[in-house]
């Protein structure tokens, strides 16, 4: 390496072409080349000759590198060839150069680019001498033509880089001909600015922008770099930086026409543009503006600024104005520069005047928000009168806004009039500010929308930031307090966040603006949110860290002596707002011991005490070793005494959790007061409360360990209740049981034998005597828990391995036929009983198969599946199918008196009608009980369990045996479901608004479980090809059911169902289609369809297009679509799926089947209209271009059968003039299809295919 550097040396001593052949030959690194380049004096003679050298190199490089391009071109030619070349021809002769030529002439273009590079980075040496020893004009000749061909090396881009900085530091040095050397390089810099998006890059063109002034932007050569400029307004990283902004707004005054471009392309970027990006083209354009003169100023300000306050003001959204605003921001923000007060002025004046007074109120928010934005709008060349008179008139508007008639202009105004007076308040005249401020306090603190009085406390909030609003803001603000009970959430957080403001502002006192009494008593009902603000309000008071433990914890009495619920919610969240861990811990001792102590606190003082004792506990028990300390202030003894003390449900739940937190050594005491607690269940389904306290009983057992004492009691009462059944309903009770996955059959099938008999036996007599109501409630309460326990993998495990798990889960079983079975006939019974059945059937299920699944035997294999299939065929065949089948009886005219007796296929036995006994009426059973509202919604909710329990069976790969069996049920159920509906419309079902309530979100789920039950058919459907019609039919039930809510329920119930329908669309979709999407093409085409019926649906489908087709509508169908109001909601689950469909024109000729089998239906019936309705949906929404017919098969073929038959029709009904025009109608929907593609040779084509 040495040795070559001698040599480089030596060769400056020879001649300069010498240099250039050694550094070209010897590839020396850059800094080699500098140091020896800046080492040569002026004296040397290589100053004179290098530079001739130089250019000569360059050029003869030049043009090889061109004869190279140029064979390269001809050999291999680069446009592309008039047909395109299979790949497979690989055979085929090339007619180009062969690929070794190519490649050398690659490896030659590649050296001569490396030398170019060498002379490009020798003459940026030359031109940076140090000692300024080279001549500019010596060097410009080569430097010109490296510039000059600077395209014809756009391949390589160092090459391109390094021409490029010489160019540029030919420009920054000033040096002769500068002008020369930027046609080529500027584009390329700001090409490659705006491709590698670098700031650098952005600031090497701002740097280089008085070059940009010679180019003449009128010549058309110049668009390309017009366009390169253009872009420079949509790239991120020009209005994201300083220089870049500055650049953009430069280069706009250097052309007129460059400015309109650039102001249309602003104009177009604003509906989708960012906040920055706004606010940067706000600011090009006024820099812009400053810049420009003569016409482009004149587009500025009237055309683009003038349209953009217009459009500000009528945008039909809020968003768009909001952008529009910031763009012209750019100009407000600079509003103290010469000249931009009066622009603004001059264009806003007009259209904010006008607009605030406009009737309509999207508009007058808009020009209100841009008002408050010019505020205050002002003519710098007014008098002093006129101005006043201007500022008056915005005042007057501003006031008469605030009681404007639309929610969200007087929203806008609160924020914007406080806004105001925060920063004009010591210019404002008095009675301005009095004037808004009352309104906004007597007004609209009390105003009827929810936004209007949260914008009040932000308002006000705001304006509290001006010291010299607080003398009059201390009398108003009082008139505020009522807020602190507001309905809406959002304004309660609000005013708590304007008390905590308060508190910290000096000479306020926030419990002069809302009572004490009230915040304690939000304190003790409010949302989390709340209560947690209001906490952190009082802690100073309450619980003050700058005073000793005793006494903040004195003060926290007073606080539970004032308000036990407030005090308890207070200790909540003490420590979420900053109270110390060791002073709650003191404070739980006194708690305890006040609790334990004074006879004379009564039962609210007491459950007060405890709650907060508990929520202390749970804070504190995170800590170790405040833990252990909690453990040895609470003994056992000392939690009796709490259980005494404890009179209500809620107290006692209170001790619970802190046993269960705690974990205390001695608890053998305390387990009759919890069972206590959980035996008393009857009402629990309904009461949300009962329900908290019952967990934590739970929570205290397992911490306890009592889980199986507990458990079997619950047992002994589910088992004596299905006793009760058996003698009350005669029922026969199970004498079989499942085996366990742990292989407990012996020892578990006797004690359940054992159990069932103790009952059945020894206390048959005293079971008599009870009463089975309410054994029934405590038995549904127990239900309830055990739903409960096994939604938890820590509790489930406790009763899957329990010893009494078959008892329960047998006397379970027994409860819910009955529960199901005489839903129709009881108020009172509950669909819990069936939850837990069918919840612990598949947690069962589930361990039998994780703990049999290494098994590869078949009998294994079988009884792996036995409960779940003998539960399934339970539910279907001993329950359900029972129950629909007195439903369809009764709709013959059959009334049933028992339904426990059925034949296996589900059918009313002449057993059934000849004993009477089987479900005996109760005395105080009132009338007949089929059609009572509150028992048909108790039957919908057992229902949805049972189908809720297919679907997650069906999810987790449990039914495959019984899938024929579930899809009949779910059938049976939406079937049973409009039944009822129907009902319901009729009269004879008359329910209340709540219960209606109730049966819609009731039937919302069973909507949703049948949905997803459908995809997952369809999911299976590959694999399971017998069931093919199956999705077809609850798809088509499915839909059905959405009809009959509208038509029964209205459009409103119809509307909100559809948020639950849409996410299922596509799986209807595909159902729908399913019986031809999953055929081969060979198994069947339109003719195989059965034409006997068609999907009921289709039906309301028809009449709205009868009614959209006007003319063709009889009185009777326009009476008919108008009672049931055209079905809005089902048109527009219409319109989903016909946008779905004709994304898939598969899907859609599957699909588009269903119409036209309908349409050959109706023509069979003789009901034209419906043919006519359903030929114009398929023709005018599905199909709406004649050419898309071409890739429907099905459906041409499915035409190819109706256009003969209308034909028919139509020349038979020479007499009845209506319903040949109905037919005439349907004819020409038809005749373009049949013309273009099935009549003559197509139709023979399409016949012989």
């Amino acid at each position: 390496m040495e040795k070559q550097k001698r040599r480089l040396r030596s060769s400056l001593q020879t001649s300069a072409e010498e240099f250039l052949s050694s550094a070209k030959k010897l590839r020396f690194s850059k800094s080699s080349l500098k140091t020896l380049i800046y080492g040569l004096s002026p004296s040397s003679d290589l100053i004179s000759s290098l530079p001739p050298s130089l250019h000569i190199s360059i050029s003869q490089s030049i043009n090889r590198f061109r004869s190279l391009t140029n064979s390269s071109h001809q050999t291999s030619p680069q446009t592309p060839p008039t047909k395109r070349v299979r790949r497979s021809s690989r055979h085929q002769k090339s007619d180009g150069a062969s690929p070794a030529t190519t490649e050398n002439a690659n490896q030659k273009k590649q050296s001569i680019v490396e030398h170019l590079q060498i002379y490009a980075y020798v003459a940026s040496l030359c031109i940076t001498h140090p000692k300024g020893a080279f001549s500019a004009s010596d060097l410009l000749p080569g430097v010109s033509e490296l510039h000059d061909n600077l395209v014809l090396f756009e391949s390589d881009s160092t090459l391109l880089l390094e021409i490029a900085n010489l160019c540029e530091e030919w420009w920054k040095r000033d040096l002769t001909g500068k002008e020369a050397l930027i046609s080529q390089s500027l584009p390329f810099m700001l090409s490659r600015a705006l491709t590698l998006k670098k700031k650098v890059d952005v600031h090497r063109v701002y740097s280089l922008r008085e070059a940009f002034v010679l180019f003449d932007f009128e010549d058309e050569s110049i668009e390309d770099l017009k366009d390169l400029l253009i872009r420079c307004l949509i790239s991120p990283v020009f209005f994201k930086t300083e220089e870049g902004r500055k650049f953009v707004a430069f280069v706009l005054k250097l052309s007129g026409q460059l400015v309109k471009e650039a102001l249309a392309m602003i104009k177009s970027q604003i509906p989708f543009g960012k906040k920055s990006m706004l606010e940067a083209y706000g600011e090009i354009v006024f820099r812009a503006w400053k810049a420009v003169e003569g016409e482009s100023k004149d587009d500025i300000e009237n055309d683009f600024l003038q349209g953009l306050i217009e459009s500000a003001t009528h945008a039909n959204s809020g968003a768009l104005a909001a952008s529009i605003r910031r763009v012209i921001g750019g100009f407000i923000v600079q509003r103290t520069t010469d000249g931009v007060e009066k622009l603004l002025y001059r264009l806003a004046e007009p259209v904010i005047f006008r607009s605030l007074q406009v009737a309509n109120s999207n508009v007058r928010q808009n020009a209100l928000h841009l008002l408050l934005d010019l505020f205050p709008l002002e003519d710098p060349d007014a008098t002093k009168e006129v101005e006043d008179a201007l500022l008056h008139r915005q005042f007057f508007l501003l006031d008469k806004l605030l009681m404007d008639e639309c929610p969200d202009v007087r929203v806008v105004a609160v924020e914007g009039g406080c806004r105001i007076l925060n920063l004009f308040w010591e210019v404002i005249p008095s009675p301005s500010i009095t004037k808004i401020l009352t309104k906004i306090f007597d007004d609209l603190t009390h105003d009827t929308c929810s936004e209007v009085r949260l914008s009040t406390v932000n308002g006000i909030t705001y304006l509290l930031g001006n010291p010299h609003s607080h003398e009059v803001l201390k009398v108003l603000l009082p008139r505020m307090g009522h807020l602190a009970l507001d309905s809406a959430l959002s304004v309660r957080v609000a005013i708590m966040d304007l008390l905590l403001l308060l508190r910290d502002v000096r000479n306020f006192k926030f419990h002069k603006v809302v009572k004490f009494d009230v915040l304690l008593s939000t304190l003790a009902n409010d949302h989390p949110l709340v209560g947690q603000k209001i906490t952190k309000l009082l802690i100073p008071s309450y619980f003050p860290s700058r005073v000793t433990q005793e006494e903040a914890c004195n003060r926290f009495i007073a606080l539970v002596r004032r308000s036990p619920a407030a005090g308890a919610r207070f200790c909540e969240f003490a420590v979420s707002e900053g109270a110390s861990l060791q002073s709650l811990k003191e404070l739980f001792s006194v708690i305890i011991s006040l609790t334990l102590s004074c006879d004379r606190l009564d039962a609210q003082h007491i459950d007060g005490l405890l709650t907060a004792a508990s929520h202390l506990c749970d804070n504190l028990v995170n800590d170790a070793s405040n833990k252990a300390a909690l453990k040895e202030e609470v003994t056992g003894e000392k939690l009796k005494q709490l259980f005494a003390a404890a009179s209500t449900a809620h107290a006692k739940s209170c001790v619970c959790k802190i046993v269960s937190a705690i974990s205390p050594n001695t608890v053998d005491g305390l387990f009759k007061e919890c069972l206590g607690m959980i035996m008393n269940c009857g009402d629990i389904c309904a009461d949300t409360h009962r329900q908290v306290e019952l967990r934590s009983a739970h929570k205290m057992v397992f911490s306890c360990n009592w889980f199986d004492r507990v458990f079997d009691i619950m047992t002994e009462h589910l088992q004596k209740t299905a006793y009760g059944c058996h003698v009350k309903f005669g029922i026969e009770l199970p004498k079989v049981n499942y085996p366990s996955a742990k292989q407990r059959k012996t020892k578990s099938t006797t004690r359940t034998s054992s159990k069932f008999e103790d009952v059945t036996g020894k206390r048959a007599s005293k079971f008599v005597k009870s009463r089975f109501d309410e054994d029934y409630a405590v038995a549904t309460g127990i239900a309830w828990q055990m739903k409960e326990l096994l939604s938890s993998e820590n509790t489930r495990n406790n009763i899957l391995m329990s010893r009494n798990l078959q008892s329960a889960f047998l006397a379970l079983k027994v409860i819910s036929e009955i529960s199901i079975l005489q839903c129709l006939q009881f108020d009172t019974m509950s669909a819990f009983p069936v939850l837990a059945y069918v919840a612990l059937t598949l947690h069962m299920s589930l361990q039998n198969k994780n703990t049999c699944g290494h098994s590869d035997s078949s009998s294994e294999s079988i009884s792996r599946k036995t409960v779940l299939d003998l539960t399934l065929d339970h539910l279907f065949n001993s329950c359900a199918r029972k129950i629909f089948r007195a439903d369809v009886c009764e709709k013959s005219g059959i009334l049933l008196s028992g339904l426990s007796k059925t034949n296996h296929k589900g059918q009313c036995s002449r057993e059934d009608t000849e004993n009477k006994t089987v479900m005996p009426r109760q005395s105080g059973d009132d009338g007949p009980s089929l059609n009572k509202p509150k028992r048909t919604l108790n039957m919908f909710k057992v229902l949805t369990a049972v189908l809720k329990f297919i679907v997650d069976a069906t999810t987790m790969g449990m039914v495959d045996k019984n899938q024929e069996e579930c899809i009949k049920f779910a059938l049976e159920f939406i079937n049973f479901i409009i039944m009822n509906l129907t009902k319901y419309s009729k009269g004879p079902l008359q329910f209340t608004e709540e219960d209606l309530r109730e049966t819609f979100y009731c039937l919302k789920s069973s909507f949703t479980y049948a949905a997803k039950f459908l995809c997952l058919m369809l999911k299976s459907s590959s694999k399971a090809s017998l069931f093919l019609p199956a999705p077809f039919n609850l798809a088509n039930e499915l839909i059905n059911l959405f009809v009959s809510v509208e038509e029964c329920l209205g459009y409103g119930y119809a509307a909100r169902l559809i948020t639950a329908v849409k996410p299922w669309v596509p799986d209807l979709i595909l159902a729908l289609g399913s019986r031809h999407l999953l055929k081969q093409p060979s198994e069947g085409t339109a003719s195989d369809c059965d034409t006997s019926s068609f999907p009921l649906w289709t039906t309301a489908l028809a009449k709205i297009e009868l009614y959209e087709l006007g003319d063709n509508v009889p009185d009777e169908e326009v009476v008919c679509v108008s009672k049931s109001q055209r079905f809005p909601a089902f048109m527009k689950l219409v319109e989903m799926m016909v946008q779905l469909l004709r994304a898939n024109s598969d899907v859609l000729d599957a699909v588009g089947l269903i119409f036209l089998d309908g349409s050959l239906v109706s023509l069979e019936r003789k009901d034209f209209d419906r043919v006519l309705g359903l030929l114009h949906f398929v023709c005018m929404k599905l199909v709406r271009h004649e050419q898309e017919w071409e890739e429907l098969e099905l459906m041409l073929a499915s035409v190819q059968g109706i256009y003969p038959r209308v034909e028919v029709e139509r020349k038979e009904l020479s007499n009845n003039v209506d319903e040949r025009q109905t037919l005439e109608s349907a004819r020409a929907l038809l005749e373009p299809v049949w013309t273009h593609y099935l009549s003559g040779e197509h139709r023979k084509q399409m016949e012989e295919e």
